[in-house]
């Protein structure tokens, strides 16, 4: 199985700065780190969910159209579109009327939750255009390629670390710096704060281009 195929879905999903985000605010939450791992394994949960939904999904679709187009490129087309869309319609949201950042009380509201809500925060985050497309878009590479059992578990932890892996970046330097990590994930919240709606479109828009160059290449 060629697991480059799984790469950009799952760079796409780990480029998501509304979970990076709320496990960052949450580790700084007094009642300790409980509410930032909860939320961390919510996120796995739902990526590898939404990897298997994705999959059951893509043994039920042809290999191509009527047409003899490729139900794959066009799919990434279809992502392309939407994430261009996406895009849009965050810059234009990126502000609040009284000027603030708009991720400046999306931060507000997180840093209130406690560990019992953060599992539901991090499969909540999840639910998004753009995190379910680029899921299906995996899902479809996977299953066109038919892997073994021992493959397809294989793959899907790799694909499933690779997505988790910048939301679990920061809860293992807080658990392992201890202390010590308090100033960098302060100023790290700062810049979210300032700079998470703009950094939201820029990721939309380069995953939007990526989704249409593979759309592209699988009509030829």
């Amino acid at each position: 199985m060629d697991l480059t195929a799984l790469v950009p879905g799952a760079v796409g999903i780990a480029l998501s700065p509304l979970p990076i985000a709320a496990v960052v605010f949450l580790l700084g939450h007094r009642r300790g780190y409980g509410a930032a791992v909860a939320c961390l394994l919510g996120w796995a949960s739902a990526v590898l969910l939404a990897l298997v939904a994705a999959v059951l999904v893509g043994e039920r679709l042809p290999l191509e159209t009527a047409g003899g187009s490729s139900v794959q490129a066009i799919v990434a087309l279809a992502a392309a579109v939407l994430l261009a869309g996406l895009a849009v319609w965050q810059w234009v949201t990126r502000r609040l009327p009284d000027g603030r950042p708009s991720s400046a009380r999306w931060s507000e509201a997180v840093e209130r939750l406690g560990a019992r809500h953060g599992f539901g925060l991090g499969v909540l985050l999840f639910c998004n255009p753009k995190a379910l497309v680029l899921a299906l878009t995996a899902g479809l590479a996977f299953g066109d390629a038919e892997p073994s059992p021992v493959e397809a578990v294989l793959a899907a932890a790799l694909f499933v670390a690779l997505a988790a892996s910048t939301v679990a970046v920061p809860v293992l330097v807080a658990v392992v710096a201890g202390p010590r990590a308090s100033r960098p994930l302060a100023a790290l919240r700062t810049g979210i704060e300032r700079w998470g709606s703009v950094g939201l479109v820029v990721v939309l828009v380069v995953l939007a281009a990526v989704q249409l160059v593979v759309g592209l290449a699988g009509l030829r």
